[in-house]
C-alpha cells in the first residue's frame, strides 16, 4: 500500500485549512487573501501536494509570487504553518507518510521565507536608493 495517495492528501488539505480558518494568527491574513473563495484554493492546495508527492505535475501556479504578495507574513506564521501541519499529518497519515510531509513542509517554507526575505531586502534597498548588487 503506497504511504501518500491523493486521498490522504485531499483529507489532510481539508483538515488542515479548516485549521487555518479558525487559527487566530493565520485565520485573517488567509481570510483577507482568499476571502470566500476557499474551494478553488483548497484545489489548487490538492493539486500543489499532488505535484509535491505524487509528481503528479496537476499544480499549476507561482507559490513564491503568492506569498511575496502578503507583506505581513513573517517567521512567526511560517512557524504556526509549520506547527499545525505537523499537527494535522500527524493525525491524518502514518508515521512514515507524516514526516515525508512535514520534510517537504519544511524545505518549502525555508525556500518561501529566503524568497520572501531576499525580495523585501531588495525593495528596501531600491526604496532607500541603494543599489543593489547585479550579477550576470
Amino acid at each position: 500500500m503506497p504511504l501518500v495517495t491523493e486521498s490522504i492528501i485531499a483529507e489532510l488539505v481539508d483538515d488542515f485549512y479548516g485549521k487555518i480558518r479558525i487559527d487566530p494568527l493565520l485565520g485573517p491574513i488567509f481570510a483577507s487573501a482568499i476571502g470566500d473563495n476557499w474551494g478553488p484554493h483548497l484545489h489548487k492546495m490538492k493539486a500543489f501536494w499532488s505535484t509535491v508527492m505524487l509528481a503528479s505535475r496537476t499544480y499549476k501556479g507561482n507559490p513564491m509570487v503568492a506569498h511575496m504578495n502578503l507583506p505581513q507574513l513573517t517567521c512567526e506564521h511560517f512557524n504556526r504553518w509549520l506547527g499545525l501541519w505537523r499537527q494535522t499529518t500527524t493525525e491524518i497519515c502514518s508515521e512514515p507518510a507524516a514526516s515525508l510531509f512535514v520534510r517537504k513542509a519544511e524545505m518549502i517554507g525555508e525556500r518561501l521565507l529566503a524568497g520572501i526575505s531576499a525580495y523585501r531586502d531588495a525593495l528596501n534597498d531600491s526604496a532607500s536608493g541603494n543599489p543593489t548588487l547585479q550579477t550576470g
